[in-house]
């Protein structure tokens, strides 16, 4: 493990390359435990006989910590670095991911385990964010969109791990799966993340060079409209994906001509889509950001609408599609609005990123989980109406750049 503190402006562009690229695999193993987590948590509390309300809040008590552990994160890892930070987000984490077998866990214990991982991820992501992004300042759209696109694929299969797993070898031995995909992942850390100094690169070189993108005033830019407006769909985001991840499994198990298989397909589907909406960004002019927030909202707001409204499964398929399809748009828009508009502390502003999602990953699935003990469709009707009155705030938000 080499502990060499190298200056970030000292390394060449294909060491940049490299350190990107052990980011993006990092991406890809920490999306898949946190999405097998995330999944499993509601689904095994539903197991347990948990109602609605407790599922929802298996998956939100991750949120009520994330609203605030990604901006300490990011703020930490400005401070300490990227590799002391990662290094001390998965040991952590691993402790954490431990407790899920233990013998005697009930819904209630689950809550917590899951506010522990919000804690302890809220060091990770922004770590990386600020990572890709200031090792290519010159082009941080397609960087990131790397990154998204990561996050994403991590995540296809950790539906199927889950059913796969119970099925064939016991309910809780999918998080054996990830415990051992997180002890590689600190392998990695250890052995090829590279210590260095994290002021921004100078703008000499001239490699993957992008426009730049329009700078915001720093003295108001946290308060800034197009600010407000990426904070909006980053929370939609959050909401939209953990009632889908959170609760959606459950609706579709309690109708009679479903099983857990087919959510494990519409969720797979639902993550390939939504990777697809990423890797469609990554070709998008910086200049046409805005409007990709905007549609994300309307294409998310229709597809929660038909979900509402349909049992049948071709139009649940395509509703799938069409939400993974938006979310990866409101996503990348809001990551790429705010972590692009200054050169220095990208930790933070990637902490600010997480931070907001974390606003939607408790609320949509607490209140969601709520609705859904009177009627079990309402979390997709509130979804809808919350996507449609953000989008028009969008219009006024994001008229002006």
């Amino acid at each position: 493990m080499s502990m060499e503190i190298r200056n970030i402006n000292d390394m060449s562009e294909q060491e940049r390359k490299r350190a990107r690229s052990v980011g993006y695999i990092l991406t890809i193993i920490a999306t898949f435990s946190l999405g097998t987590t995330e999944i499993f948590a509601p689904w095994y509390a539903g197991e347990l006989h948990a109602s609605q309300y407790i599922i929802g809040w298996t998956m939100g008590s991750f949120g009520i910590v994330y609203m605030f552990s990604p901006f300490i994160g990011g703020r930490i890892s400005d401070r300490i670095g990227r590799k002391r930070s990662l290094i001390i987000a998965t040991i952590c984490y691993l402790a954490v991911l431990a407790l899920y077998p233990l013998p005697f866990i009930l819904p209630i214990h689950l809550i917590i385990i899951r506010a522990l991982e919000g804690f302890f991820f809220g060091l990770f992501y922004p770590t990386i964010e600020a990572m890709v992004a200031e090792l290519n300042p010159h082009n941080q759209k397609s960087v990131l969109a790397r990154f998204s696109t990561s996050w994403s694929a991590g995540m296809i299969l950790s539906p199927f791990i889950i059913a796969y797993m119970a099925m064939n070898f016991g309910n809780i031995t999918s998080i054996y799966v990830v415990i051992i995909a997180e002890i590689v992942s600190l392998a990695i850390i250890l052995t090829l993340v590279k210590n260095y100094t994290s002021e921004a690169l100078s703008l000499n070189n001239t490699d993957d060079r992008e426009t730049s993108p329009p700078q915001i005033d720093t003295a108001g830019l946290k308060t800034s409209p197009r600010f407000i407006g990426s904070y909006l769909a980053l929370m939609l985001f959050g909401f939209v994906s953990t009632v889908l991840l959170g609760l959606f499994p459950t609706y579709i198990e309690s109708l009679p001509m479903y099983t857990s298989q087919t959510f494990g397909e519409l969720l797979l589907i639902w993550n390939l889509a939504r990777t697809i909406g990423f890797v469609i960004c990554t070709g998008i002019d910086q200049s046409w950001i805005d409007n990709v927030m905007k549609g994300g909202t309307i294409i998310t707001g229709l597809s929660m609408l038909a979900i509402f409204f349909t049992q049948n499964y071709i139009y649940l398929f395509i509703a799938m599609i069409t939400s993974g399809l938006g979310v990866g748009f409101l996503y990348l828009g809001g990551i790429y609005t705010i972590i692009s508009a200054t050169e220095n502390e990208k930790g933070t502003h990637a902490g600010i990123v997480e931070s907001l999602a974390g606003i939607g990953f408790f609320i949509g699935p607490i209140l969601g989980g709520w609705l859904g003990d009177f009627q079990i469709l309402l979390p997709y009707l509130m979804l809808s109406i919350l996507s449609f009155a953000i989008f028009f705030l969008l219009l006024i938000l994001m008229k002006e750049k």
